[in-house]
């Protein structure tokens, strides 16, 4: 009790005193005189404690130019995506869940990686980089925010009582943001926009917490009643949904595959979630889920009530999705979406509903050369190109020319052809998505559909442009293929670099008499008819040798056997951080031989030879996608090991080694200190660095696959 009471006495004693100074400091006296404080000069940090801001999503946009808003750097994925300004765009990496944690502070989580926005390293110093971390707590993820005198908001870290700032107060694309010392300036001050979770439009949906597993249709199978499973990512039209916003963060979910809605099969725990119905079936409970937020989205359907859910909180491929009861210790029901591209760039073979294909006349090689269909025949003439640009999707053939409209013509029945690519939008088209598994294609200039004239199933029908319509004629198939051998058209050979799936036209071959392997032929091999194959760069091929001291090689090939030279060169160097081209760590290594063979800004962490391999998985994602079937690797392909679910050190869901595919079972990497940069078994080497987690390519070269003069 005496305690207590000595306690009391001493709070007492303190605010008399404290009372007694203040009014000695504000007196007429001589003792005020020499105490006087400047009480304006003097700032105390003290949050706004009444949690303000509602809990939501938001569009964070610069109150001096609102044409830029917060994005999080190539739609990142991972621990470390990058914080900067672009301009707005209906991207999920542009919206962020704010939410109230109490005291005076805010949490925000951007919606596609459902990672937390981080002042990197708990950093108090003026210029500290900002970015998305996964939620650990710590101050530097909790945000005081501040209203301004003009309705604007400044974000104030409680690591360091610095606001969120863009650098230079530019508002420019892709400008970094920061942390600066608060002082109100355009720079710092933002406004906020509610916003829905989600627009229309074709999304992917993942695991909040292993972006590499993804909500799937088996097959991409269009019947009515197929399950919904999860699969390893892999971009396919299995894995894509459209987005139907009704309002008030109400979705409908319209699989690709069918053109039907998810829809609950039942009302209990364990019942699973199936595509049913088409394009016309109309809204319901069982098709309509509610978006909800728990570090991560979620989806509760209408009818029961409960959340999308994967059983068992599996990652296995092929396990099913169903609707169970809200359980918050489990990420089995927390999901990140991401707008994506409606088709994987890649080679497709185009199929109608008519059971024919879209072919090349004769397989000419000429513009002009008219579009047709034909029965299946898997040759190169019935095989495209689809390549995604800000303006349509670009439609090739084997021989590079674009599926045109003539003379751009905004006519029904105009003819399509091939023709020289030259940028017009009569060249370009938008997939709209059909009930089904079937698509059609708008053009872009003259809004009318790709269609077989009368929809007839007549081979060698004439392939046009007609105003839509509900025609089997408008109603086409996408199946992926590769292009594949050599061919001869109108007197000129053409091959197809296996490395690249590109066709490559008259090739000059080069002198393989010539003494220096390392600058004249050595990359090619020639069969008994004299044709070129593509050739694993080795040893031998370097005059200079391997290691620390040896000369960077001449360089030749296509833009993987040129980085794979460089690396080879590096066999022996040690294992040192920044020391390039004589010391490399692992991403380091990786970083040096992609950059300086190709001239593609491949880097690692903030430079060529810093160590973080985030950078390099994300851009390889974005640029050209990532596989999971090592077997499919390709020589030079860049392979990223760890482990996927471990939830407490996951920079790229768990990602903590890259290394360089070289064949078979050999990988060359920066392996570690006193180990160096070697050869490794890709299999034998695993425990070392964790599982393997996925490989992809970061190259944009066409190789130019070689042929002799003689066979021109």
């Amino acid at each position: 009790m005496w305690c207590k009471k000595k306690s009391v006495i001493i709070k007492i004693i303190s605010l008399t005193l404290i009372t007694v100074l203040f009014i000695a400091i504000n007196s007429s006296t001589s003792f005020a005189k020499i105490l006087t404080i400047n009480w304006n000069e003097i700032k105390f940090h003290v949050p706004n404690l009444s949690g303000d801001i509602q809990d939501g999503v938001y569009t964070i946009s610069c109150a001096a130019d609102t044409n830029y808003v917060l994005d999080i750097a190539w739609k990142s994925l991972d621990w470390g995506g990058n914080l900067q300004i672009c301009r707005r765009n209906p991207g999920t990496n542009q919206k962020f869940y704010i939410s109230y944690e109490g005291d005076g502070y805010y949490k925000i989580a951007n919606i596609s990686s459902a990672l937390i926005i981080d002042v990197e390293n708990s950093s108090k110093e003026n210029g500290a980089n900002i970015r998305q971390w996964e939620d650990n707590g710590a101050d530097a993820q909790r945000w005081e925010i501040k209203q301004n005198d003009d309705g604007t908001y400044s974000f104030i870290a409680k690591c360091s009582g610095k606001a969120l700032d863009v650098d230079g107060g530019i508002f420019e694309e892709s400008r970094n943001v920061q942390q600066w010392d608060y002082i109100a300036s355009d720079a710092q001050r933002f406004k906020l926009e509610p916003t829905e979770f989600l627009p229309d439009g074709i999304v992917s949906i993942k695991k909040a917490t292993n972006y590499n597993i993804s909500l799937d249709i088996n097959n991409t199978s269009s019947k009515d009643g197929e399950k919904l499973q999860i699969w390893q990512t892999n971009e396919s039209l299995a894995q894509r949904f459209y987005i139907y916003n009704l309002g008030n963060n109400e979705i409908r979910i319209r699989t690709v595959a069918s053109g039907g809605f998810l829809t609950e099969e039942g009302t209990s725990n364990g019942s699973n979630v199936i595509q049913k119905g088409n394009g016309s079936t109309p809204a319901s409970p069982s098709n309509t889920w509610e978006v909800g937020w728990n570090n991560g989205i979620t989806f509760r359907n209408k009818e029961s009530g409960l959340y999308l859910d994967i059983k068992d909180d599996s990652e296995k491929n092929g396990v099913k999705v169903q609707v169970r009861e809200k359980d918050n210790t489990k990420s089995s029901q927390k999901f990140i979406l991401n707008q994506e591209q409606f088709i994987k760039n890649g080679t497709y073979e185009i199929a109608s509903a008519l059971g024919t294909t879209l072919d090349l006349e004769n397989g000419g090689s000429s513009w002009g050369t008219n579009i047709l269909t034909w029965e299946k025949n898997n040759q190169n003439n019935q095989k495209f190109s689809i390549t995604y640009t800000d303006s349509g999707y670009l439609i090739t053939t084997v021989f590079g020319h674009a599926l045109d409209v003539e003379d751009g013509s905004i006519k029904n029945g105009a003819n399509v052809r091939q023709w020289e690519d030259n940028g017009a939008t009569c060249q370009r088209w938008w997939p709209e998505l059909l009930d089904g598994g079937y698509i059609r294609f708008k053009n872009a200039h003259s809004g009318k559909y790709l269609d077989v004239a009368n929809s007839s199933a007549e081979l060698g029908t004439n392939v046009q442009q007609y105003e839509g319509n509900d025609s089997k004629g408008q109603m086409w198939k996408l199946i992926p293929t590769n292009f594949s051998g050599w061919f001869s058209q109108n007197g000129a050979m053409y091959c197809v670099d296996p490395q690249t799936n590109q066709v490559v036209k008259n090739c000059t071959r080069v002198d393989p008499t010539k003494p220096d392997p390392a600058q004249y032929g050595s990359l090619y091999d020639f069969d008994a008819e004299g044709r070129a194959t593509w050739h694993l760069p080795v040893v031998s091929d370097l005059p200079g040798g391997t290691g620390p001291s040896a000369p960077i090689p001449t360089l030749t090939g296509d833009q993987r056997q040129r980085t794979l030279q460089l690396a080879l060169s590096r066999l022996g160097c040690p294992y040192e951080l920044l020391q390039a081209p004589t010391g490399f760590v692992c991403d380091g290594l990786t970083a040096w031989s992609v950059t300086t063979a190709t001239g593609i800004r491949f880097r690692g962490g903030t430079q060529v030879d810093d160590q973080d391999m985030s950078w390099q998985h994300v851009y390889i994602r974005e640029h050209n996608g990532l596989q999971t079937d090592i077997s499919q690797a390709k020589p030079g392909d860049i392979i990223f090991w760890g482990n996927p679910s471990n939830i407490e050190n996951h920079g790229t869901y768990g990602s903590r080694h890259v290394s360089m595919f070289y064949h078979d079972d050999i990988m060359i990497h920066a392996a570690g200190t006193g180990l160096g940069v070697r050869e490794g078994s890709i299999t034998d080497e695993q425990n070392a660095f964790g599982d393997f987690i996925d490989f992809g390519s970061p190259y944009n070269d066409t190789s130019q696959c070689e042929i002799p003069h003689s066979m021109y």
